[in-house]
């Protein structure tokens, strides 16, 4: 199974190319705002690397956010239009979810809480819960936007492991509280070797969600602007 994936939803630009669980070829770009320019010439860039062609894949994968608006724009758009280009299924997948994917092996084969959290900037996150059982994410709550200041009514009451690009902000907030949560230093950013795994344990598992629609959760701020006119 060859798996096409790639992620834009938020400060980088990540490309991977998947047979079963091997990286044919992977890049990640720390360019924030040259997604829209930059994405088919990288997929085609590793492609080549690969020494193969659309023709040649099974599945395309992507990110439906949460993220910054244009950067979920561009994924979702993307993927569509490959889908339509080369007839391949395409799976859509939760940012948070693969945030939390990351680190499906944290606790051995006992079970535990993941916390992935974004920063939305505006004082505000995007956050998903996680259960983390034997290696196996699963979802305990949708992906959502909460603010700085309601975020800890959200949070596991147990010890959970917190993710993302927003952990050293919460972990901040949570100072001097009484959450129990661990973190690393490690640079948490969706990297899309991940989105292709994720995509694969999906499929060979039957539980794709029948859902093409971008996870953006807030509106752009050029609507609000527009409103306030």
């Amino acid at each position: 199974m060859r798996i096409l994936a790639f992620d834009t939803t938020n400060s980088t630009l990540s490309v991977a190319i998947l047979e079963d669980q091997k990286i044919l070829a992977k890049s990640t770009i720390f360019e924030n705002g040259k997604q829209s320019e930059m994405l088919i010439p990288e997929i085609e860039k590793i492609l080549t690397e690969a020494k193969i062609w659309y023709q040649d894949l099974d599945y395309l994968a992507a990110t439906q956010g949460p993220g910054s608006f244009t950067g979920v724009r561009i994924s979702l758009s993307s993927a569509r239009t490959l889908k339509l280009a080369t007839n391949l299924p395409l799976i859509l997948l939760d940012s948070l979810e693969v945030l939390a994917f990351k680190y499906r092996h944290k606790f051995g084969q006992n079970s535990g809480k993941i916390f992935a959290a974004i920063d939305a900037r505006m004082d505000e996150f995007f956050i998903g819960n996680f259960l983390s059982n034997a290696g196996e994410i699963s979802k305990i709550s949708e992906s959502q936007l909460v603010s700085f200041s309601d975020v800890i009514n959200f949070l596991p009451k147990e010890k959970f492991f917190l993710c993302g690009s927003g952990k050293k902000i919460l972990a901040e907030i949570l100072e001097n509280k009484n959450f129990e949560f661990e973190y690393n230093e490690e640079e948490d950013v969706i990297e899309a070797d991940l989105v292709g795994l994720l995509a694969k344990i999906k499929i060979s598992g039957e539980i794709l969600e029948n859902n093409s629609e971008a996870l953006y959760l807030r509106e752009p701020r050029i609507s609000k602007r527009k409103e306030e006119k």
